[in-house]
């Protein structure tokens, strides 16, 4: 991570495919996670796309935006690759067959996304780019889950897991930026978008009481906040969350043009402010926890 600010924060793990940032005060069950910050290009990938046009899925200097989170009690895992190469967000099966030569050795379930070119493999860097110029081996993209992917998903499970363990409870936030306008592979074409979209899956990966405080904060705050469109949340927040066991998973999109420069992919004048407010948006989240911890946990 190249950080554009002063924060010493440094990693407490890194590796191929991630870097996680642990608490540095006392912790709480609240997990950060950044699948789609990563621009780490292998030297495998031989796509047709220039990085530029790669640089269009990247969610930019979203893992320092919330890297703050850290010093107020939160973990942070930020991924290393380029969602361009494998996409952490979408499930292990979730590949069209038109991608692949050969068989894959188990059954596949394309869904949605794949359909629109952004499977777990991406398709098309931006509407009419293709990606490559034949399809990938079976064993191409095995190395690539076994590398990046499966990584990357043990970590932040072993991190879900542990902290539910340890308070019977546990909050997990799926980081992520968005394009000021939809384009032809999105839902919402053409459409400028809201300063914000929280995902919740129509209620179904955290709890309403959570989710309302979240945006609450964002509006308070100002901003813009649309619940659930063009983004509900993906794979992540489905896989990880079971909001009646007291497993709630949000997603938080973030227009980029609160903070950067989209056709430069640079920051602007308005990034301290954002991360300053995000400090503001975990402080809510921690005493929302805090809060509910205080009430359930009984001393044993």
């Amino acid at each position: 991570m190249t950080l554009h600010t002063t924060i010493s924060t440094a990693p407490a793990e890194s590796s191929e495919s991630y870097q996680l940032y642990l608490p540095q005060q006392q912790p709480l069950p609240l997990v950060f996670d950044s699948p789609h910050s990563g621009m780490q290009l292998p030297t495998d990938f031989n796509t047709l796309a220039s990085v530029a046009q790669l640089q269009s899925g990247w969610d930019a200097f979203i893992d320092e935006l919330w890297l703050p989170a850290a010093e107020q009690g939160a973990s942070l895992l930020a991924a290393q690759v380029s969602r361009m190469y494998i996409d952490l967000n979408r499930a292990p099966d979730d590949i069209s067959p038109d991608m692949l030569e050969g068989s894959w050795p188990s059954a596949l379930n394309p869904t949605a996304y794949s359909s629109r070119g952004m499977g777990l493999l991406r398709q098309w860097a931006l509407p009419g780019q293709a990606m490559y110029k034949t399809a990938l081996t079976v064993t191409q993209v095995q190395q690539r889950l076994a590398r990046y992917y499966q990584p990357y998903h043990q970590r932040l499970k072993q991190l879900l897991d542990q902290y539910y363990q340890q308070f019977g409870a546990v909050w997990h936030i799926d980081c992520h930026s968005m394009k000021s306008y939809g384009n032809a592979m999105n839902i919402d074409a053409g459409t400028p978008r809201a300063d914000i979209v929280i995902g919740n899956r129509d209620g179904q990966s955290a709890s309403a009481e959570f989710t309302a405080v979240i945006v609450e904060a964002f509006s308070q705050l100002g901003y813009n906040v649309s619940l659930n469109y063009p983004y509900k949340g993906g794979y992540l927040t489905q896989c990880y969350a079971n909001p009646a066991q007291q497993r709630h998973s949000l997603q938080i999109e973030i227009n980029r043009k609160l903070y950067m420069d989209e056709a430069a992919f640079s920051p602007h004048q308005g990034f301290t402010e954002l991360q300053q407010h995000l400090q503001h948006i975990t402080a809510q989240a921690t005493a929302y926890i805090q809060s509910y911890l205080a009430v359930n946990t009984k001393d044993e």
